[in-house]
């Protein structure tokens, strides 16, 4: 393409993004160059862009001069730079700028900034509102600093990307001592070359006691490093700590396991709650949680969602720690049937009365077994949604004394009908159940029918019928029924 007809296409796609004021103007892979740059800063009204993005558009740092320039920029938010040739002049362009008052991230992923520029970025007098800086792929590390900016880093600043870059020991201890790190809560330092030194450099710097997540991936930091990290007396409000692909041993990987149970332990716990979900757990790191002391006093401990099976399952049970816990919440992991057997084998568990086995992958076998445990009793509720229970699996829930004083239940997603649910409402045995959830099977009218005429609808208070194979019919029958209409609660 010829470079007017060039130029011609990039003016008419500017003209056609910029005639809709919108918000977020995307101008990357444009390749605009710096002669771009200063026809958009001269020629256009930028006042109305939030987020602009000049991703791989071949600027260096002439164009950020130009760009940072302009007075039209006032309302930019976050600002997009990624894979172009800007360099330390080009970072401190944006460092001084006052033309930025308002931006809150700044993406400069694959440039050339080395750690003077990315340090004067960090520590800006100007960009006061700045609190997203991600310099990953650049050149931070790969010679010396002689020279520090001054000032204090930026106070809004709370994440902080430095991955893949030359980042050693040497440039840690510069970083750590120009006070970059203090205002931070997310750094990464993933794909640099930290050895047990900088490791140390970061576990001893008071500046890191913010931090709630720390990323040093792929390094070379070994087993002396990872201790001063587990030890740290300046890292206690971490919760997230990657330090995968690195020379560390079973010393360390022990010690920073129970690092990260004793901290997510001091941080999630309410009173005598405990709500762990979500955050990724495997067997190694229930192993620790279940043997750290402060889990003494737990009443209700909920694990969903998490990565651990019935090997942690059995650390669980074995804790001295859990011996006043109520609730135990162990949906969406792989218990299994062998999981539950360890539940039901465990003194330490007397005292429960709600579990929540939701999706779990346990059978009538271990239902069995929670069925016949001298140990677990006291239920209250319980929740076995989304298993493979059978037929058999609601014979024992309706004949064993252990689910006597069952007030809830839920059964969703068990692919059960109306035979099950015959078994179900006509047990002598739950003559507490109040709560029943049974979404998601294939129960029809003819359970409907035989509920009304059961001793179990007498003292049901609540009642979901969502997703069954209920016709139209049926649920008008539900819904100008007194009987269904008296409940307290009735969701179909």
């Amino acid at each position: 393409m010829r470079a007017e007809n060039k130029d011609l296409n990039f003016i008419q796609t500017l003209n056609n993004k910029l005639i809709r004021k919108d918000s977020v103007l995307d101008l990357s892979y444009e390749r605009m160059g710096n002669a771009g740059i200063v026809f958009l800063c001269r020629n256009k009204d930028l006042s109305h862009v939030q987020k602009l993005d000049l991703s791989w558009n071949e600027l260096t740092d002439e164009g950020i001069k130009v760009l940072t320039g302009s007075s039209s920029l006032a309302g930019i938010k976050h600002l997009i730079l990624n894979a172009n040739q800007i360099g330390d002049e080009g970072a401190m362009s944006l460092a001084n700028s006052k033309n930025l008052p308002n931006l809150e991230s700044v993406e400069l992923t694959n440039n050339q900034i080395s750690d003077f520029g990315a340090l004067s970025i960090v520590k800006s007098q100007y960009l006061l509102n700045l609190e997203f800086v991600d310099l990953e792929m650049n050149k931070l590390g790969k010679q010396k600093l002689t020279r520090f900016p001054d000032g204090a880093v930026v106070s809004k600043l709370r994440v902080l990307n430095l991955r893949r870059n030359l980042l050693n020991d040497e440039n840690i201890a510069d970083w750590a001592q120009a006070g970059a790190f203090e205002k931070v809560v997310h750094l990464n330092l993933g794909w640099n070359q930290i050895t047990s030194q900088g490791a140390r450099i970061l576990a001893h710097s008071p500046t890191l006691n913010r931090l709630e997540a720390l990323i040093l991936d792929s390094n070379h930091i070994s087993d002396p490093g990872a201790l001063d990290i587990a030890n740290s007396k300046h890292l206690g409000n971490l919760v997230q700590l990657y330090m995968q692909d690195n020379k560390i041993g079973r010393a360390g990987e022990t010690a920073l396991r129970a690092m990260r149970s004793r901290i997510l332990l001091d941080k999630k716990r309410k009173d005598n709650y405990l709500h762990l979900n979500e955050q990724r757990l495997d067997n190694k790191d229930i192993v620790s949680l279940a043997q750290y002391e402060k889990l003494d006093g737990i009443v209700s401990l909920s694990l969903r969602n998490n990565h651990f099976d019935y090997h942690g399952v059995q650390e669980l049970a074995h804790s001295p720690y859990l011996k006043n816990l109520k609730s135990l919440n162990l949906m969406t992991n792989a218990v299994e049937d062998k999981g539950a057997v360890l539940l039901a084998e465990s003194p330490n568990l007397s005292q429960l009365e709600n579990l929540n086995l939701e999706n779990t992958g346990i059978t009538s076998l271990g239902l069995l077994a929670l069925s016949q445990s001298p140990h677990i009793s006291r239920l209250k509720e319980l929740n076995l949604s989304n298993n493979n229970l059978g037929e058999k699996g609601f014979r024992i829930l309706a004949e064993s004394k252990n689910f006597k004083n069952l007030n809830k239940l839920r059964v969703s997603g068990v692919s059960f009908g109306d035979t099950e649910f015959q078994t179900l409402i006509q047990s002598d045995t739950l003559k507490q159940l109040e709560e029943l959830e049974i979404m998601g099977n294939v129960i029809s009218r003819k359970s409907l029918d035989s509920l009304l005429d059961s001793k179990l609808f007498s003292q049901l208070k609540k009642l979901d019928l969502r997703r069954n194979s209920l016709k139209d019919v049926d649920l008008i029958f539900l819904a100008d029924s007194p009987k269904f209409q008296s409940l307290e609660a009735l969701r179909f």
